[in-house]
């Protein structure tokens, strides 16, 4: 069985004879995840609130749920009113108010142009929630549209990084050649579980890293 190469540890730049398709996953590539941050944004003043909320929400059972597409953010907040205290209203506060707050990564959509007008073509591959990533194409639809030409996103998929079954459904759905494609994400058990599929992996673990690579 094939199985694919760490494109960052092989190569200082981008192999561009050798790729088709590059795969981008969204958090912290293309747009910027940063808990600790929107919870400063979003209870502001209250150090108390803010550890609370990145243990029980963004850090707690809960939000891989979220990203499978098994559970509501309703439902996680009655329960949590059940299970840690707190305010009903206040769990909402956290598990929607960061969506409004995230913002755009200038590197990753650099290479992703560069990349487009190298004249490959672009996926998303995302552990991500249904609401958050309806709203993200709303509000940044002038960037994903142009550039991308489908993607697998986990809330639809009930599957996630790093299982098999995502990576194999997007190389199905789309035709992919694993071999042929490159998969950037910025946990390295996801790029892992990438390259064990059989697709190319980026681990994307530091500024700087794309501009050097996608030239």
């Amino acid at each position: 069985m094939y199985e694919g190469k760490r494109f960052d540890m092989l190569y200082e730049t981008m192999p561009w004879q050798d790729v088709d398709a590059v795969i981008f996953d969204i958090g912290n590539v293309l747009i910027r995840f940063a808990p600790d941050d929107f919870l400063q944004q979003l209870f502001p003043g209250d150090g108390e609130k803010q550890r609370h909320m990145l243990r029980h929400v963004y850090r707690g059972p809960y939000w891989p749920c979220f990203d499978r597409g098994t559970m509501t953010y309703e439902e996680a907040a009655q329960r949590l009113v059940r299970e840690a205290g707190g305010a009903y209203a206040e769990y909402m506060h956290a598990f929607l108010g960061w969506i409004e707050l995230k913002t755009p990564i200038e590197a990753g959509w650099r290479a992703a142009r560069r990349c487009k007008q190298a004249g490959k073509r672009l996926y998303l591959l995302s552990n991500y929630p249904q609401r958050g990533y309806e709203r993200l194409r709303e509000k940044f639809a002038n960037l994903f549209d142009p550039l991308f030409d489908g993607g697998v996103i986990s809330c639809y998929e009930h599957v996630m990084k790093p299982e098999r079954e995502i990576y194999a459904r997007l190389c199905e759905r789309y035709g992919i050649d694993p071999a042929r494609a490159v998969f950037i994400d910025d946990t390295p058990v996801n790029v892992e579980g990438a390259c064990e599929f059989g697709l190319n992996g980026f681990y994307l673990q530091e500024s700087g890293m794309m501009d050097r690579f996608f030239i």
